[in-house]
């Protein structure tokens, strides 16, 4: 792949995440903060420098779906109701309408419709356990949180570290790939990720 190409490639994802925080404001800087623990989460677990580049678009991209989603819908705080909330759940499916086009971002497709699983098998869309979740949907799930905890959200507010770090660790097993906490929090004190 030329240097063009992958040029190129960067600058279709950064347009994608700008419309994403035209939609949502805040999406974008929560989307670069979760590609950037991702990676590192990643690197820590030894994956190749190929399946580094897909997490990193995978992540950066997980909830492009939101763009499908009522404005309203992404600032309503408190808690949805079920209507609401199978409106959001969706949004990982919505997502692949657009990256399943570019046959560059196949391989993150998996990673998408999948960071919303849980290790239990109680998440969505497909309700997959374990080891049957791909890694790097795992990997995404597992910063997405920590982003979420500590930035907060319009139904939530944040949390310090310290809190988020319990939170991961208590759903470790139930939610979440325990191989991939574990590497997450070897990795999260050394990021220091910029609000944007």
């Amino acid at each position: 792949m030329t240097s063009h190409a992958t040029e190129h490639q960067s600058d279709t994802i950064r347009a994608l995440v700008r419309a994403l925080d035209l939609h949502g404001p805040g999406e974008g800087g929560h989307a670069e903060r979760v590609a950037v623990y991702a990676v590192a989460t990643g690197e820590k677990m030894r994956l190749t420098f190929d399946e580094l580049l897909t997490l990193r678009r995978a992540a950066a991209l997980h909830d492009l779906g939101k763009l499908g989603l009522d404005r309203a819908l992404l600032s309503q705080p408190g808690p949805l109701d079920e209507a609401q909330s199978n409106e959001v759940r969706a949004h990982c499916l919505m997502a692949l309408q657009v990256v399943g086009s570019f046959e560059w971002l196949r391989a993150a497709v998996p990673m998408i419709r999948h960071h919303h699983e849980r290790w239990d098998g109680q998440g969505y869309p497909d309700g997959l356990t374990g080891e049957s979740i791909p890694l790097g949907a795992r990997i995404i799930a597992v910063a997405e949180s920590f982003d979420v905890l500590t930035f907060g959200a319009p139904w939530r507010p944040a949390v310090s570290e310290a809190e988020a770090v319990r939170e991961l660790q208590a759903g470790a097993g139930s939610q979440f790939d325990p191989t991939v906490v574990a590497a997450f929090l070897e990795v999260q004190p050394l990021i220091q990720p910029v609000a944007v």
